[in-house]
């Protein structure tokens, strides 16, 4: 038998309307019913319309699909029964019936289940009242983001009132493990959108043997869809209970900020303790902004005694940094203040403050159409510090450079340029003094590289050609010698090294031509470098020998990175002494990460008589569903372990759990526990 179809207008019908239809002029003209059926019958005097057999009823944007479908045209009334689904927008509606009353916009579907598009969470209820379009009632009711019928946990309410575009509350809710109740709440609200909401975080628990047992409890806020808070108590049974703050926020054009803090009553020490970041990028306009980082804290002892919790345990120094800038085609203008706090030393009398410099660059630009070029390097510094001296600095560095060469074959440069350095200095150790001076130091110095390469067909399943090419270059630098011992000393700058001297390097690239079907990619595979001295002088300085006399050839320096195949990356840089035959410095590094959780990496760091340590990383998902880390660090030159932190994380598709354990030197062993609801805390 073929589909019966009845239409029926119902002008300005919509999905529930709240108020009744009688012609109202402002009633939508495509408002409108449509049911399809396998049968169909009409009871005339009672205005009765029943369908049989995958019945189909559409309107305004609602589709309803059920066995059986009863309308009642006088009382405007919806009747369906046998596996009843209904659907609207990003919400779905499964039951075993439904009543709809077409006036009041009501609608009870029993024991049903609802889920949204817009949401993880799915609910299921003896008895589901739609009381609108955002508004749901359910009675003996569960709520749960796992897969049904057998969920991993799942809420359980007497009542539940539900909006779709906020949260779920409810009364009297149990927490269930499968079917195990584990935890009781006397009333409790759940977001049930995918969109930030405010609410509560599950707590982290941990134990820090210099801390004693800990209890983590979040508080997220949502301000605004630009601003967000973060509020956080943290019990601590040694030392006591603290409260975090991290503010974020958006603002036009790419400006954002955070602000942080964190303060705690120090039990063992008995005093009020600690620290305060923030971070700001103002973007003004394309070519000015403005950047802060700010960092301060109570006594120079609290990141070591409380940074595990922010992983600042170990920082060197705590940095204000800000700095302004103003670009033109041309030049740029920069401001630049530092306050710094040298964590690592007794106290911050000797350590120099920049307050503030303020620097004027100007770019590599050409001086009417001859081959000469100019550039600029200048700033302006005002330098404190608590011990002598202090005062002002103003460095500058005009350059002229002459580009030549053979075109496509040799590439050559020339400069000249001055180095013009004054001081104003101040001593108040004594009697207060004021001084100025200054110093003038030419430099020179020349560049000229070429390049060959050459393809080579290779054939291969994936690698289809090799590009190799080398790129041979020497340079030159002279600065002549010159005393410059009464000048004030703030930093290397105040010392220009005498520099006689010529370097010679030459640098590989291989790149290949890879093919996948009918995909085309061109990838890195090696950047090979080597370079060497020679002072003509017989003294020089470079990052790892700051003087060395008598001794013309410099370390051989290589310089390495080998991409051994897409997931595997080899990096190798290393320095070599002629005269003494020993690797002066060494960073080996391989990496691998195929991309899908997981990598492993490990690194050696050694410069010879200053440091020695190997640092390990490894993450795997082999083990699905756990997760592995493991992060370490070795010290040769000091042997033992600088840091191990071991992470286990157990996921399911609705839940997960996570551990850490971290242990350093100096009695520092931690452990930390957190538990996730996927989609809903």
């Amino acid at each position: 038998m073929k589909p019966t179809r009845l239409f029926i207008l119902l002008a300005c019908l919509v999905w529930l309307p709240t108020s009744p239809c009688h012609g109202a002029t402002s009633m939508p003209s495509e408002g409108g019913i449509t049911i399809n059926s396998d049968s169909m019958s009409q009871d005339t005097a009672k205005e009765l319309f029943t369908a049989t057999g995958h019945v189909t009823i559409r309107w305004q944007g609602m589709t309803l699909t059920a066995d059986k479908a009863t309308y009642d045209g006088k009382t405007r009334r919806l009747y369906a029964t046998d596996n009843v689904v209904v659907v609207k927008g990003d919400e779905t509606l499964k039951g075993k019936s439904i009543s709809l009353d077409l006036d009041s916009g009501r609608g009870e579907l029993d024991k049903g289940v609802l889920s949204s598009t817009t949401s993880n969470v799915t609910f299921t209820g003896e008895k589901i009242t739609r009381i609108n379009d955002n508004e749901i009632e359910l009675t003996t009711t569960e709520l749960t983001t796992c897969d049904l019928p057998d969920p991993s946990w799942k809420f359980g309410a007497d009542r539940l009132n539900v909006n779709l575009l906020g949260y779920a509350v409810g009364r009297g809710v149990t927490f269930y493990i499968k079917n195990v109740p584990v935890l009781y709440l006397p009333w409790v609200a759940f977001p049930v959108v995918k969109d930030r909401k405010s609410g509560l975080l599950f707590p982290r628990a941990g134990y820090s043997n210099g801390r004693g047992a800990q209890l983590d409890l979040p508080l997220y806020l949502v301000i605004s869809p630009n601003q967000d808070l973060l509020l956080d108590l943290d019990i601590e049974s040694k030392r006591g209970v603290g409260t975090g703050v991290d503010y974020r926020y958006i603002r036009t054009r790419g400006s954002e900020g955070h602000f942080g803090g964190y303060l705690i009553y120090d039990l063992l020490q008995e005093r009020w303790r600690g620290q305060m970041g923030t971070t700001h990028k103002e973007i003004f306009s394309p070519t000015m902004n403005l950047r802060a980082d700010i960092n301060l804290t109570s006594d120079r002892n609290f990141l070591s005694d409380f940074g595990e919790k922010s992983g600042d345990y170990n920082r060197q120094s705590n940095d204000t940094i800000v700095n302004a800038l103003k670009t033109w085609q041309h030049y740029a203008l920069s401001s630049y203040l530092r306050f710094a706090e040298d964590l690592y030393a007794t106290d911050n009398s000797r350590t120099l403050q920049t307050l503030p410099e303020i620097s004027v660059a100007g770019v590599r630009q050409q001086i009417f159409s001859t081959p000469v070029y100019f550039d600029l390097d200048s700033s302006f510094a005002n330098l404190y510090r608590e011990v002598d001296p202090i005062g002002q600095r103003v460095n500058a560095f005009p350059r002229l450079m002459l580009v030549s060469g053979l075109p496509g074959y040799l590439n050559a440069s020339a400069y000249a340029g001055l180095h013009l350095r004054g001081y104003t200095t101040q001593y108040t150790a004594g009697t207060r003094t004021r001084s100025e001076d200054g110093d003038l130091l030419p430099e020179i110095g020349g560049r000229a590289s070429t390049s060959v390469s050459r393809i080579y067909e290779v054939g291969g399943v994936y690698l289809k050609k090799l590009r190799h090419e080398l790129t041979p270059e020497l340079s030159y630098t002279y600065s002549p010698s010159h005393d410059q011992s009464s000048l004030p000393f703030y930093d290397y700058n105040d010392r220009l090294v005498p520099q006689n001297i010529i370097y010679a390097s030459i640098t590989s690239f291989l790149g290949g031509k890879f093919q996948t079907g009918d995909s085309t990619a061109y990838h890195d595979i090696s950047r090979i470098k080597l370079t060497q001295g020679y002072s003509v002088g017989g003294t020089r300085r470079d990052l790892l020998t700051l003087v060395d006399a008598n001794r013309p050839w410099t370390d051989l320096m290589l310089e390495s990175e080998t991409w051994l195949h897409p997931q595997a990356k080899l990096t190798f840089d290393a320095r070599y002494n002629v005269y003494d035959n020993h690797i002066s410095s060494a960073a080996p590094s391989v990496e691998l990460d195929d991309k899908q959780g997981n990598s492993a990496a490990v690194s050696y760091r050694m410069s010879r008589d200053q440091v020695e340590y190997l640092e390990a990383k490894l993450t795997t998902k082999f083990f699905n569903p756990w997760t592995l880390g493991y992060t370490t660090r070795y010290s040769f030159d000091r042997p033992g372990f600088l840091e191990s932190v071991y992470a286990v994380e157990y996921r399911q598709k609705c839940w997960s759990i996570n551990t850490s354990i971290s242990d350093r030197p100096g009695n520092h062993f931690s452990f930390h526990v957190s538990f996730n609801l996927e989609g809903l805390m």
